[in-house]
C-alpha cells in the first residue's frame, strides 16, 4: 500500500479550510496517510507530512535536497540574510560562527542574567489585578535576549521594541500563507506598518553596534562581540549589514517563541491544580540567588517536564516548511523538483498512536526513563542542521523564569473567555493571556 495518498477533498475546500483554521486542518488529516498529497498540480505539488520516517528523510537524511524556500523569502524581508533565512554553505558557516554563543559554559553564565531580570519583572507585576502576561513575558524575554546576546539595556525602550517585534511577526504571518506576496515597498497600510516596525528595531540595532565599536571590551563576551571580532580569510571584518541581520534574527527568533511558551505554561498550570501544586513545591525548594542560577535550573526536574509537555501540546514552531530543489526519492516514493512539504509538530504531537490520551496535559510523560517514542514523533525544536541553535538556552530560560515567578505568585485567569491558539510565525494565544498574580 502506498504511503503517499491523495486528499479526498477539493483544492478549493482545502485552501479555505486551511486559511480558516490551519491547526484544525492539519490535525484533521493526521491519520489519513503518512504523506498527504493536496493535489495542487504538477508544477508545484504540495504535501502534508505525518510520518516520523518521512520527517527524518526531509530534515536529516536528505536535507541537502531541500530548502526553506517561501518561508525564507518572507522572513528575509525583515531579518535579511540571517541564520533563519540562509541556505546550505552560507547557513553552515553562519551556524559555526554563532554556535559558541550557545555553548554550555555560556548558557551557565546567561542563567544569572535570566534570574536577575525575572526578579525585576516580579517586582513590577501588579498584585491582585489583571495583567497581560503576554506583554509581560514578551518584554521580559526581549530584555533577556538583549542583555545576554548584545549587552544592551532596553529598559527604557522595551515596550516600543516589543510592539515593533509584534508588528513584524503579525505582518510576516499574514504574508507567509498568502497566495500573493507583494513587495514590501508596495504602499499598502500593512507594509507601511511593517516598514515602520523594522525601522524601530534597526534604530536599536545600529545604536548598539555603534556602542560596541566605541567600547569593545564591554561587549567582548557577547554574541555581538563575537560578530565584531570575526574576520574573513582576507582579514576583513563582517559587514555591518551582516551583523545587523544576525542581531535582527536573534531579536525575532530569540525571545518571542519563549514568551509564547511561558504563556501557554501559565495557562496550563492554572487549569491543572495538581501539577501547579507540584510546580510550586519545586520552585520553593530551588530558591537560589543569581550566582547559583544554573545549579537551580538543573534541580528543576518537574518544571522541565512541564516545559516539555507544553512544547508537545503547543510547540512554538507549529509548522516546518520545506521545498525540494531537485527530484528526490524518499522511502521508495519519488517526488518531483519544486515539491512543497508542510510538517506540523503541532499535529504530529497529537498522534494517539504515540502519546496516550494525546490532548491531556501530563508532564510526567517526560519523567526520566519514560518513553522513548519513535524519532521525530516529538520534535519541538525541529531537526537536522536547521534545528534550533538556542534550544538549550530557551529551556534554561523558561525554567528559571517559571521558578522565580512561581515562588512569588500563583496566576489565575482574569476571565472565562476560551483560550485558543493563534498560528502566526510561532504559536501564541489568540488575543493574549490576561491573568491575576496572587501572592503566595
Amino acid at each position: 500500500m502506498s504511503r503517499v495518498v491523495d486528499i479526498q477533498s477539493s483544492r478549493i475546500r482545502n485552501f479555505f479550510a486551511f486559511q480558516r483554521d490551519p491547526l484544525g486542518f492539519l490535525v484533521e488529516v493526521l491519520h489519513d496517510g503518512d504523506v498527504i498529497s493536496l493535489r495542487s498540480g504538477r508544477k508545484r505539488p504540495s504535501y502534508i507530512v505525518n510520518s516520523p520516517e518521512f520527517v527524518y528523510e526531509i530534515l536529516v537524511a536528505q536535507e541537502s535536497s531541500f530548502v526553506k524556500g517561501r518561508s525564507s523569502q518572507v522572513l528575509r524581508r525583515t531579518i535579511g540574510d540571517g541564520l533563519l533565512t540562509t541556505e546550505r554553505e552560507t547557513h553552515h558557516k553562519q551556524k559555526q560562527l554563532l554556535q559558541p554563543a550557545f555553548y554550555k559554559e555560556r548558557i551557565q553564565a546567561y542563567a544569572r542574567t535570566v534570574v536577575e531580570e525575572a526578579e525585576r519583572a516580579a517586582e513590577r507585576l501588579p498584585v491582585g489585578q489583571p495583567v497581560s502576561l503576554s506583554e509581560s513575558m514578551m518584554q521580559l524575554t526581549l530584555t533577556i535576549i538583549a542583555r545576554t546576546m548584545f549587552a544592551a539595556d532596553l529598559e527604557d525602550r522595551k515596550q516600543e521594541l516589543a510592539a515593533a517585534v509584534n508588528a513584524t511577526i503579525e505582518r510576516t504571518a499574514r504574508t507567509l500563507f498568502s497566495p500573493v506576496i507583494l513587495p514590501l515597498s508596495f504602499p499598502t497600510p500593512g507594509n507601511r506598518v511593517h516598514r515602520g516596525a523594522i525601522r524601530t528595531l534597526e534604530s536599536m540595532v545600529y545604536e548598539v553596534i555603534s556602542e560596541a565599536r566605541s567600547d569593545p571590551d564591554r561587549f567582548h563576551p557577547t554574541l555581538l562581540g563575537m560578530l565584531m571580532d570575526t574576520r574573513d580569510t582576507a582579514g576583513r571584518p563582517l559587514a555591518e549589514t551582516e551583523i545587523r541581520d544576525q542581531m535582527m534574527t536573534m531579536l525575532l527568533a530569540g525571545h518571542e517563541t519563549t514568551a509564547n511558551l511561558l504563556c501557554w505554561i501559565w495557562y496550563l498550570l492554572g487549569e491543572h491544580p495538581e501539577a501547579e501544586a507540584r510546580f510550586h513545591e519545586e520552585a520553593d525548594r530551588a530558591a537560589a540567588d543569581p550566582e547559583g542560577a544554573y545549579d537551580a535550573y538543573r534541580s528543576l526536574s518537574f518544571t522541565q517536564q512541564i516545559i516539555q509537555e507544553t512544547l508537545r501540546l503547543y510547540p512554538p514552531a507549529w509548522t516546518i516548511l520545506r521545498e525540494s530543489d531537485r527530484e528526490v526519492t524518499m522511502l521508495g516514493h519519488r517526488f518531483p523538483e519544486i515539491s512543497f512539504f508542510m510538517i506540523s509538530p503541532y499535529a504530529m504531537h497529537r498522534n494517539g498512536n504515540v502519546f496516550e490520551d494525546p490532548l491531556a496535559f501530563r508532564p510526567e510523560r517526560f519523567r526520566e526513563g519514560a518513553g522513548p517514542w519513535p524519532r521525530f514523533s516529538y520534535f519541538p525544536f525541529g531537526g537536522g542542521s536547521r534545528s534550533c541553535i538556542g534550544a538549550n538556552f530557551a529551556l534554561m530560560e523558561a525554567a528559571l523564569i517559571l521558578s522565580v515567578l512561581g515562588r512569588r505568585f500563583r496566576f489565575r485567569r482574569a476571565d472565562a473567555a476560551p483560550v485558543r491558539p493563534e498560528p502566526l510565525v510561532s504559536l501564541r494565544i489568540r488575543g493574549g493571556l490576561t491573568m491575576i498574580a496572587e501572592p503566595r
